[in-house]
């Protein structure tokens, strides 16, 4: 048990162990997401591989929060699996019935310790500040949060566009330019670097390692390399869309995770050829929609390029973020 300050007695708290609370995890994080848009957001794929990425360590980095019965009440996560340590993830999901009660207060408790924990880690002199997530639908946890002293720093949303009609554009591509699909083996390298440059314009942004990346991107998230989409020029990627057939609890989404234009290629029509590509190729599979999340204010104007595509804002999602350090910002945070 680890004794939390303000926790009532009948609550008992622990790290998650692997091998028997897996079904207890998966249940509170549905409970949530149906709580808040009627449909699971991740399965037990995702679950046991967050717990495997290379940077965690289960016993140090989770804590359950078990009620009076040993139901789930609330479930914090630490995820500092970037190199500078400075912008650590709290995955955080508490009971929607016990948003305003202790267990939320103690599990963010207990990550603002483990961030500070963290803190001897992070580059000197660098600005450290942890982040977490949570649907704008959810004001039970946005309350928690707030509560508890975290700040609303960013706002992104979830757009879709409607596949099931007539005639979806056909892709314009720019001259030179020929898309192949990705050899998982050998291109995934290649991939990391272009998403790296691709994003490195983006609020926010700090390169991860590769193995953290690739962990990421093949495992906790399932990799389908027949739908990730590579623009070549030459043998230079100068653009791509990573996707998937669907999304967890939306068998029905296709999902664009990843859609990047490098710099020299910009301005010239790829990123709209890439997409409508896309959806072209989610809709031979029998997809009605396809979906991809973007910040609202993307610093290159990414939501102009996904209205232009006919895509729609459908939910909103509030990123927070809990100051641990001032000091200077190694983020992405405008334009050079």
């Amino acid at each position: 048990m680890l004794p939390l300050k303000g926790l009532p007695p009948h609550y008992t708290t622990r790290p998650i162990d692997p091998s028997a609370d897996l079904a207890d995890v998966l249940d509170l994080c549905v409970a949530v997401a149906m709580h808040e848009y009627g449909s699971p957001d991740v399965d037990e794929r995702m679950i046991r591989e967050a717990w495997n990425l290379p940077s965690m360590e289960i016993g140090r980095d989770t804590l359950f929060v078990l009620d009076a019965e040993g139901r789930p009440a609330a479930l914090a996560e630490y995820y500092d699996g970037e190199a500078e340590h400075v912008a650590p993830f709290l995955f955080f999901r508490v009971r929607p019935d016990l948003a305003d009660g202790a267990a939320a207060d103690a599990a963010l408790a207990w990550g603002l310790e483990r961030g500070r924990r963290n803190l001897p880690l992070a580059v000197p002199g660098a600005r450290v500040a942890m982040v977490t997530g949570v649907a704008s639908v959810n004001t039970g946890t946005m309350g928690a949060l707030e509560r508890n002293g975290w700040q609303r720093d960013r706002i992104n949303w979830t757009m879709e566009v409607d596949l099931a009609v007539a005639d979806l554009p056909p892709p314009e591509w720019p001259p030179g330019i020929e898309l192949r699909t990705a050899d998982l083996e050998a291109d995934a390298p290649a991939i990391h670097a272009v998403e790296s440059d691709a994003f490195s314009d983006h609020y926010g942004y700090l390169a991860q390692p590769y193995d953290e990346w690739l962990h990421f991107r093949t495992r906790f998230m399932r990799a389908e390399p027949d739908l990730w989409f590579l623009a070549m020029d030459g043998d230079e990627i100068a653009g791509m869309a990573l996707c998937s057939s669907e999304r967890v609890g939306q068998p029905d989404l296709g999902w664009i995770s990843t859609l990047g234009v490098r710099r020299p290629w910009r301005k010239r029509g790829l990123g709209l050829a890439i997409l409508r590509h896309a959806f072209r190729e989610l809709a031979a599979r029998g997809k009605p929609r396809a979906g991809l999340g973007v910040d609202s204010q993307s610093l290159t104007g990414a939501t102009r390029l996904y209205e232009k595509a006919g895509m729609r804002v459908v939910r909103q999602h509030f990123d927070y973020e809990m100051l641990l350090r001032d000091g200077r910002d190694l983020r992405t945070v405008a334009l050079g």
